[in-house]
């Protein structure tokens, strides 16, 4: 199953749409804020329904608002909606066609009316843009929101691809090289060091508590401030450099390591500490962006088993060497083969 991620900007909507969408925002979010201030003060139970809900908001979307605050009402803290709220419907309440020219249209309920509007389809989203209005795909709930003067929907759309002749391409994420990747089947590989961002990190926590001994904690915060934009300005390098990579291969779909899983069980205290989840987010949006899915994967053993036999193999350093079949290998690359050739659960920005 291939999940994609498609946001679109409406096409020239009129003064009146833009004004009833607007609307709407306030609406939902009024509508959500109702029902956590309801929960908390005890005035209804979780079994609140449109009934209860006093506005002019068609009812799939009150539905809506409903479900999201009962997930929101469940997170620790109070709960407080911001000033603009995106709203939305669920997935059997709103439609996307083309029109006699082509033109894709979305259309879905609001306040007074269901809107129809176009929108506009650039070539990364053309492909699953068609499959769903061809009916080989399906589609989930429907946001519409608002960013400056332009209105924009976001939605994911899932169908069932075709895997043969993909070229997987296996990523281990470590401390020692914080990209190893391969591209399984075709030999070829790459291998990044991890230095630069263990040299930001050392040198800032040094900083950071020199000046902390001095007193002087407004420094300190500056301090953090500007290891973050490094450290984020090298991530997003560092996908870029990942997405390139894959470019090079026929249909690539690329494969990452669960890193909840690695982040609770590593004997390595600094993966606590380190980036590793913003470098997962850059490289998925970014290959959302190119259009190459990317899938998560268990990563149990990666490091420990056989690339080639998956026996239980010995790492001593950068090398991996297996007694079952004879095979050495750099460690971390060994682990992105493994990581390759597991199937995983795909995921989005």
């Amino acid at each position: 199953m291939v999940t994609v991620t498609v946001t679109a900007k409406f096409h020239n909507p009129s003064l009146s749409r833009r004004k009833e969408w607007q609307h709407a925002s306030g609406l939902y979010r009024d509508t959500k804020q109702f029902c956590i201030d309801g929960w908390k003060n005890g005035d209804f139970d979780k079994s609140v329904t449109t009934a209860s809900i006093d506005n002019d908001l068609y009812s799939a979307i009150q539905n809506q608002a409903i479900r999201e605050a009962k997930s929101d009402h469940n997170k620790d803290g109070d709960v407080r909606y911001r000033e603009s709220q995106p709203f939305a419907v669920n997935n059997q309440n709103w439609e996307i066609d083309t029109t006699e020219n082509g033109t894709v249209v979305v259309g879905f309920p609001c306040v007074s009316q269901w809107w129809y509007t176009p929108i506009e389809v650039y070539d990364d989203i053309a492909d699953p843009v068609d499959r769903l209005v061809e009916g080989d795909a399906k589609k989930t709930r429907l946001q519409v929101y608002r960013r400056s003067d332009d209105w924009f929907c976001t939605f994911n759309i899932e169908y069932d691809a075709d895997t043969s002749g993909e070229t997987p391409i296996g990523v281990d994420i470590g401390e020692r090289h914080i990209l190893a990747v391969t591209a399984y089947g075709d030999g070829e590989s790459m291998l990044v060091s991890g230095g630069e961002a263990k040299y930001v990190r050392r040198n800032y926590r040094s900083l950071r508590d020199s000046l902390s001994e001095a007193g002087a904690l407004r420094a300190r915060n500056r301090v953090g401030n500007k290891e973050q934009r490094r450290i984020t300005d090298l991530n997003h390098k560092l996908s870029r450099r990942l997405i390139a990579f894959a470019e090079q291969f026929e249909n690539p779909v690329i494969r990452m390591e669960d890193l909840e899983g690695v982040r609770e069980n590593s004997s390595w205290s600094g993966v606590h500490s380190w980036h590793f989840h913003q470098l997962q987010q850059f490289i998925t949006y970014k290959a959302e962006r190119a259009g190459i899915r990317v899938e998560k994967v268990d990563a149990y053993h990666t490091s420990q088993r056989c690339s080639a036999c998956g026996s239980m193999g010995t790492r001593d350093g950068d090398h991996f060497s297996c007694s079952e079949c004879g095979r050495g290998r750099h460690a971390d690359l060994n682990a992105s083969e493994n990581i390759a050739q597991r199937e995983g659960e795909p995921c989005t920005a």
